[in-house]
């Protein structure tokens, strides 16, 4: 794929993504050429963020435990390990944020998979064609704007926010019209629209559950769990 298609997939999406139904890509291509250099993007802005704007997340995190103080229903490992976050921050110890940046990598490598298994289940469902490869296809070139929008974690701010809000809004339309142009997922009678719904919601709420995973884990290299 030339530099000029790949900008296309995004510049020009409804055009763009009929052509990638006829590109034949292998996963490990995929992961070799796509993935493992986007997905490092947000890792590297959480490390950025940690050490060169420090203070912003101290700060954010310091408004963050004020108001969990007033939630009951704030989970406690969550509050306790934006404590030990803050406190590492202070610490201003680089060997754990190093490890903190490996592990937020090693997440963002598997979120293809996740996207992945969600639409080669539910895309025969909504008529679409049931293609591993081809869901793998949509999932990875669907995730690269989120993936690019990771790098504004480097500051802690409600424009980063915003724009990490609108890189993964990208996403799922992506995914939308992948559903249409490269899964052949009818758009009469709102199959499509119901596909990416459905889509949405599932990836959302495994998201949740793999975000808590992630978050023990990051636990425990802060050295509380076990230490």
């Amino acid at each position: 794929m030339s530099f000029q298609e790949f900008l296309d997939l995004y510049l020009k999406p409804k055009v763009a993504w009929e052509k990638l139904k006829e590109k034949h890509f292998t996963i490990q291509q995929l992961y070799l050429k796509y993935i493992i250099f986007f997905a490092f993007i947000p890792a590297l802005g959480h490390f950025l963020g940690f050490v060169v704007f420090r203070d912003y997340y101290v700060n954010a995190i310091k408004k963050f435990l004020e108001m969990a103080e007033k939630d009951a229903q704030q989970s406690e490992l969550t509050i306790r390990y934006m404590q030990t976050l803050m406190a590492e921050l202070q610490d201003n110890d680089i060997t754990q944020e190093l490890l903190m940046m490996i592990t937020t990598y090693g997440f963002e490598l598997f979120k293809p998979v996740v996207l992945t298994a969600i639409i080669f289940f539910l895309a025969p469902a909504f008529g679409g064609i049931k293609d591993p490869v081809k869901s793998f296809t949509v999932a990875t070139f669907a995730l690269i704007p989120s993936w690019v929008a990771g790098i504004f974690y480097i500051m802690n701010s409600p424009i980063s926010m915003f724009v990490i809000f609108m890189g993964m809004f990208y996403t799922f339309y992506l995914v939308f019209i992948g559903g249409e142009k490269v899964l052949d997922i009818p758009s009469e009678k709102s199959k499509n629209f119901q596909f990416i719904i459905v889509v949405v919601i599932l990836y959302l709420v495994i998201s949740g559950i793999v975000g808590q995973v992630e978050t023990t884990i990051t636990y425990k290299i802060l050295g509380v769990i076990g230490g």
